[in-house]
């Protein structure tokens, strides 16, 4: 069984040795810079706490590493646990910008950033994973519009948002990924509109809680993402695929099967899921059942460090663009886009 270092145990933390135990690996020794928080979940888990990241990523018992911890951090470790020469998850994104994106890459070799896996778990879930298929099959003939659609059932804490780069570089970056994957191509502009409305605090901590981006792809399809931090009714996340032949939709799961008939509820459904564990737990599961095959196969990671980068550039454009009041024109992830 894999031995796995976990650094970082707040709510992605816990996320993770989560899904290290459903797949059937060991989480050997966890780190978090809050010792209290690395302790209760070593007890809870039966791990060992190690003082310090370089210790846990060192440790004799620990085969492979996994970084959840605060997106601000993640480069340094990333860069870190690749000297170690151990397999590498890091916990969606790979930066909190680009320029620290970029930095990763150069620092770790372009063949290195093919072996770290990037934790874009979204991927992984059987709706969205069934859609990406369809499309890729033919099923909908040529796509034509991508819409992505993703909201929170409430906003993060305001401590958490100085430190999560923005909605776009942490929130939307799954949704920027998402596009990738099922285009399998990349875009040529961003348009990006933003407001704080949810929130007026989120707003002068300087961030957006209230989002949509459109992306145009090289053959002319189109990309139409909606964020919120906010969805009264449970936690929203569909994908519309739409194509010359037809549709597919990756669609919110229910609660239960239920549909109740009466005066007040003609046919009325259970009530979407509340909580993005309850949504997407059997995809992180999935993710690190992927990386373990991929560490033992010796595969390139099929979701990586450069898919990481990609999606910062995204974000990055997406930022500059609303902050701007303009359509950005993509080139590259060299791009430069000013004050953003």
């Amino acid at each position: 069984m894999t031995g796995m270092a976990l650094l970082g145990a707040g709510r992605m933390g816990q996320v993770h040795a989560a899904a290290i135990q459903a797949a059937g690996a060991r989480l050997a020794v966890i780190y978090d810079p809050v010792t209290p928080a690395a302790e209760a979940l070593a007890a809870r888990i039966g791990a060992k706490v190690a003082p310090t990241a370089a210790d846990a990523m060192a440790d004799a018992q620990a085969d492979a590493v996994v970084i959840a911890t605060s997106s601000d951090t993640h480069v340094d470790l990333v860069i870190e646990a690749v000297r170690t020469g151990k397999p590498v998850l890091c916990e969606k994104p790979l930066a909190s910008s680009l320029a620290d994106a970029r930095r990763c890459i150069a620092t770790i070799g372009e063949a290195a950033a093919r072996k770290v896996f990037l934790g874009f778990n979204r991927r992984f879930d059987r709706g969205h994973a069934s859609l990406r298929a369809a499309v890729h099959g033919g099923q909908i003939g040529r796509l034509e519009q991508l819409i992505i659609t993703s909201r929170d059932p409430f906003p993060p804490p305001l401590a958490y948002v100085p430190r999560s780069g923005g909605l776009f570089r942490d929130m939307m970056i799954h949704d920027f990924d998402m596009a990738r994957a099922i285009l399998r191509q990349e875009f040529v502009s961003v348009t990006a509109h933003g407001s704080s409305i949810i929130d007026p605090e989120i707003g002068r901590l300087g961030d957006i809680d209230n989002a949509s981006v459109t992306m145009l792809a090289a053959d002319g399809a189109i990309v139409t993402i909606l964020n919120a931090r906010r969805c009264a009714f449970g936690f929203d996340q569909r994908i519309e695929a739409f194509g010359s032949a037809g549709m597919v939709l990756s669609d919110n799961p229910r609660q239960s099967g239920l549909k109740r008939f009466t005066a007040d509820h003609p046919g009325t459904p259970a009530p979407i899921l509340e909580f993005f564990m309850e949504r997407y737990g059997d995809s992180y599961a999935a993710e690190i059942r992927l990386f373990l095959e991929c560490v033992r196969d010796g595969r390139e990671m099929p979701v990586n460090a450069r898919d990481g980068l990609m999606a910062a550039y995204l974000a990055e454009a997406a930022t500059a663009s609303c902050k701007q009041g303009r359509t950005i024109h993509l080139t590259g992830p060299d791009q430069e886009f000013g004050d953003v």
